[in-house]
């Protein structure tokens, strides 16, 4: 095969080179012509019997050697092929960038949901990947509630089979007027197709199991600067959850801890954070650093009780003009049963497309700890819109002793991310991983520790 490619090169650089010498040659010709003619035209002497004039071309033969025709040869349009193929390719995106920028686009469809200021309004809500797989709802929020700088957000998302979500939020940036904020949040789960791998870090795709879970957490935090940028909060959580067997095949076994049973459990969680980001929607650099230990206790039996901590680090680098960044960020969270307790299998810490490692289905990964490293590349397109490419790398293991490099799994994609310096409108990206290609569109931001988040909501 490569011979052949080398023969027909070989013979296309030959025609090219002799109709390159064919022209000039030609161009020669014409142009030693030319001079004789010149010279005759100044000596009529020379000119012997009677003048004769030339015949003029016809239409159709002046038509005939028109340069347009000269210029469409089958060598020409063979050379042509790449950059008319180019064209065809681009053109449509041309097409949109020249309306984006004449017409506004971003602001335009934003007119239809937001108020003037930009700070409320209600929008159509979807979701592709989440734990209901596909849902449309609605969110209403005012960012500047009574216009003091509270920030209200309701939301509700419906799917297939009455599969539904909602989530309520409200945030006091200055409580009665203190250096204090608080923090509250409702999120209500009910669905019948979550996916359980078993195997943790060692679990193939055929292992899939399907379960149902109806669960409502309920979060309020307390917290405060401390120095600088560096802030302390607590959290206290109320977490009421029933699983049990989907009735859609795999269903969980019974066997696997938490299926098939129900739990109220109460949590506090007290946190450290250090964030000197220049914008916490569109940082262009600074710092994100936090840390946080969570104790978690069944109250109306024993059978649940467990402790867990998180470590997150994120960097971000400013290139070129500093509107390209780099985004650096590591991420560890471990869990461990307390006093003979156990953990129920959907409060494991998960890896998946909705926790950072974006090319693999929901609950993909699953156990008591998770490792996980991200590389993002971020580049401006438009005004509002900004470009990504990343690659993650992670793992879930049982204990430290499991992790190891063989065991990491990759994911790598790109996308588009709509946001502003002061709200975040939504973003699309589709991920690839040894399982297959994955597209996600969310509302929210990458790497949010909410619970509505991390389960795609």
């Amino acid at each position: 095969m490569k011979t052949h490619i080398q023969s027909l090169a070989s013979l296309l650089s030959w025609a090219l080179l002799v109709f390159g010498i064919i022209h000039e040659t030609a161009d020669a010709s014409s142009s030693h012509n030319d001079k004789a003619l010149q010279g005759v035209a100044q000596r009529p002497d020379l000119i012997r019997g009677p003048e004769e004039t030339p015949p003029s071309l016809t239409d159709e033969e002046s038509e005939e050697r028109t340069p347009e025709d000269e210029e469409n040869t089958w060598i020409n349009r063979l050379l042509a092929a790449p950059e008319y193929a180019w064209a065809g390719v681009a053109y449509p995106f041309k097409t949109f960038a020249i309306a984006y920028e004449q017409h506004d686009l971003m602001n335009r469809a934003l007119d239809l949901f937001l108020n003037d200021e930009r700070t409320g309004g209600l929008y159509p809500r979807f979701a592709i990947g989440g734990t209901l797989s596909s849902g449309i709802g609605l969110t209403a929020f005012d960012n500047n509630l009574f216009q003091s700088g509270k920030e209200a957000r309701v939301s509700y998302l419906i799917a297939t089979r009455e599969n539904q979500v909602g989530e309520l939020f409200y945030r006091d940036p200055s409580l009665f007027g203190s250096e204090w904020a608080l923090q509250t949040s409702g999120f209500w789960l009910d669905f019948d197709e979550g996916h359980f791998f078993s195997g943790g870090g060692r679990s193939r795709e055929e292992d899939q199991t399907n379960f149902a879970l109806n669960q409502l957490a309920w979060d309020v935090t307390l917290g405060r600067r401390v120095i600088g940028d560096l802030s302390a909060a607590i959290t206290g959580r109320l977490l009421i959850a029933d699983a049990k067997p989907s009735d859609r095949l795999p269903a969980t076994p019974t066997s696997v801890t938490g299926n098939n049973s129900s739990m109220t459990a109460l949590a506090i969680e007290p946190s450290i954070r250090y964030d000197s980001r220049d914008n916490p929607f569109r940082p262009t650099t600074g710092w994100f650093l936090e840390s946080a230990f969570t104790y978690t206790d069944q109250v109306d039996r024993n059978q649940f009780r467990y402790l867990g901590y998180r470590v997150e680090i994120q960097r971000y680098i400013p290139v070129f003009h500093g509107d390209r960044v780099l985004l650096l960020r590591a991420y560890l969270a471990k869990q461990d049963g307390v006093g003979g307790g156990s953990i129920p299998f959907y409060e494991l810490n998960l890896l998946d497309l909705n926790n950072g490692l974006r090319g693999f289905d929901r609950g993909r990964w699953q156990d008591q700890g998770a490792l996980l490293f991200n590389i993002e590349w971020r580049f401006p397109i438009w005004q509002d819109v900004e470009g990504s490419l990343f690659l993650d790398e992670g793992q879930v293991f049982h204990n430290y002793q499991d992790i190891g490099v063989k065991r990491f799994r990759y994911s790598t994609g790109g996308g588009l991310r709509f946001v502003s310096n002061r709200k975040f409108g939504f973003r699309i990206q589709v991920a690839a991983s040894e399982d297959g290609v994955l597209t996600l569109i969310r509302g929210n931001l990458e790497f949010t520790r909410q619970r509505a988040a991390t389960l795609g909501f």
